[in-house]
């Protein structure tokens, strides 16, 4: 149960960040006066800076970029080699 609320928490959270870095909303409100309907358009920005979106997203790569190096270098590059096979030219029959 601890888990699920864990992961909740973390789904919440990153739900608000999403939240935070969406483009502009639009918001239209119908006021009544009468026989005639006027629509009002509010329009917001976003929470955070178009350079603090572009920093954050330079930042993740970064990492990403790092920790696949660090699981690549782990898998590929520190793993011993066991039988190298190096090139044996085929035998070939003398008739003589």
């Amino acid at each position: 149960m601890q888990l699920f609320k864990r992961k909740a928490f973390y789904f919440a959270l990153l739900l608000v960040v999403l939240s935070m870095c969406l483009d502009e909303t639009e918001a239209r409100r119908k006021i009544l006066r009468g026989r005639r309907t006027i629509t009002r358009t509010h329009k917001r920005g976003t929470a955070i800076p178009a350079w603090a979106i572009v920093t954050l997203v330079g930042i993740a790569n970064i990492l990403i970029g790092g920790l696949a190096y660090l699981a690549f270098r782990k898998l590929v590059l520190q793993t011993p080699i066991e039988n190298v096979n190096s090139y044996t030219p085929a035998m070939m029959q003398d008739d003589s």
